[in-house]
């Protein structure tokens, strides 16, 4: 009896519409095969010497009856998993250009107000008080809630009715249980004090810096002595020992300088994730403060596979989505939202209702938190998307209403599953709604594409079936 084949235990094929994926969990590795690898691996070719490549490659065996694999499927239950405290929703001390949630100073508000931000700041609106934020953190963390931040405006302006700080109620949320807790701050009003208070209470600082340049910092803010007051709180923070993640967001103004930045951020001796291109909220929806296209590409788009397999990241995104699942916002009005960055999506009011369990329960927030990128177009037919990264708040402001916030296709990934090829252009969606891959930067991105995987090798191998 000829040999018969499969991939190991712990190997995926995933099938495009054009190409597929073999995904190795075992090493972590995905590898991009084209329709007649496909076909071979589905047994509906035979070809043996392909299979014996694949034998070496360590990714497939020898067995006694083809069977082909199902993906993992996820065990875990839904529940809470992360919080968003926004205690001071417009509170801010800064003015910073591209703010997500229209903060200022409240002295700013009138001059300011009648040039062109939201008037919704101006609306008087019932309060979270203390005892609420005590009652919500406490009935999160009773719902499986492990981990949560502390964010504004500037959480660190937050007074409560006796005069209850932030660092009060993230004392509070340590000792209630959460693992981690956080407070993202601009870090200008932290004092030696309360650091030490944070030190003590194990809580975790953000903070935001947007230059090693203080000019360019100032011009962000719109905040005379900033950055000094910024950069000297950070030094601070690593003094005492607090974790410390320190993040940047691009915008015109700062775009030439944000590798300095990082290298600053790195010689003062702490880290930041990526930085991260403005978003499409609040007053980051100006177009005056995006960035150039060169930086939009090199800092904000999707050029090269660059992806990792796992059983438990492809249970989780073949089944809930990649970000939006488990978590929730409170504002400090009491409004429910699924993320920070979808605040037209209002799923309830905590004063309103003073139960999380009713939200958790709703269908619209179940809904969210189960869309996968099989319900997202273009998504859906590529080969990658049970390791692919997804962000709905993000697709639904490109798609500019035209779609709904499930199926608006991710508009920062330049790779046509229907062709197989990358960097030539991205998904946008036009008056009807219908998504097509956009290639007017293509020029521009194969540019910054090439320049970045001369710097860094890409975890990916390619094998072509060419019988």
């Amino acid at each position: 009896m000829a040999p018969k084949y499969s991939l190991k235990d712990g190997v995926y094929l995933i099938k495009g519409a054009l190409r597929g994926a073999i995904m190795d969990t075992n090493s972590g590795l995905v590898y991009s095969i084209n329709s007649q690898g496909c076909k071979v691996c589905a047994y509906k070719v035979e070809d043996d010497q392909y299979w014996h490549a694949l034998v070496s490659m360590g990714i497939a065996g020898e067995i006694e009856r083809a069977c082909p694999q199902e993906l993992p499927r996820s065990m875990e239950n839904d529940h809470l998993k992360f919080m968003w405290f926004e205690i001071a929703t417009n509170e801010c001390n800064q003015r910073c250009i591209h703010c997500y949630t229209n903060s200022m100073p409240q002295n700013s508000r009138g001059d300011l107000l009648t040039k062109d931000f939201s008037p919704s700041i101006a609306q008087p609106k019932s309060r979270m008080l203390y005892k609420d934020w005590l009652r919500v953190i406490k009935q999160a963390r009773e719902l499986g809630c492990k981990a949560c931040q502390f964010i504004g405006g500037e959480p660190l302006l937050y007074r409560g009715e006796k005069g209850e700080t932030v660092i009060e109620l993230a004392g509070f949320a340590k000792k209630v249980g959460y693992s981690s807790v956080e407070i993202f701050t601009n870090a200008t009003l932290l004092t030696p004090d309360n650091i030490l208070k944070i030190k003590e209470m194990g809580i975790k600082v953000a903070v935001s810096l947007y230059s090693d340049d203080p000019i360019i910092h100032n011009s962000v803010t719109q905040t005379p002595g900033s950055y000094a007051k910024t950069v000297s709180s950070l030094a601070l923070l690593k003094k005492f020992g607090v974790e410390t993640r320190v993040e940047t967001v691009v915008m015109k103004a700062n775009q030439e300088s944000v590798e300095s930045t990082k290298s600053f951020i790195r010689k003062m001796g702490l880290h930041g994730r990526k930085p991260d291109l403005v978003r499409p909220n609040g007053r980051g929806e100006k177009s005056l403060i995006q960035p150039v296209d060169k930086t939009l590409i090199q800092y904000g788009f999707m050029l090269t596979p660059l992806f990792k397999a796992s059983r438990k990241k492809i249970a989780h995104y073949k089944s809930r989505h990649s970000c939006l699942n488990g978590k929730l916002v409170i504002t400090e009005f009491g409004d429910i939202l699924p993320c920070i960055f979808a605040r037209e999506h209002i799923l309830g009011n905590y004063l309103a209702q003073n139960n999380l369990c009713e939200v958790i329960c709703c269908s619209e927030l179940q809904g969210i938190w189960h869309t996968t990128k099989d319900h997202v177009a273009v998504c859906q037919d590529c080969e990658y998307r049970y390791v692919c990264f997804d962000c709905r708040p993000l697709a639904e402001a490109a798609a500019q209403g035209r779609v709904d916030f499930r199926s608006a296709p991710y508009p920062r990934c330049t790779y046509n599953p229907y062709s197989g090829e990358w960097g030539n252009g991205i998904w946008i969606v036009d008056r009807d709604g219908k998504p097509y891959y956009d290639k007017s930067m293509a020029l521009e991105i194969r540019q910054v594409r090439q320049s970045i995987e001369r710097s860094s090798n890409m975890m990916i191998g390619e094998m072509n079936y060419e019988g």
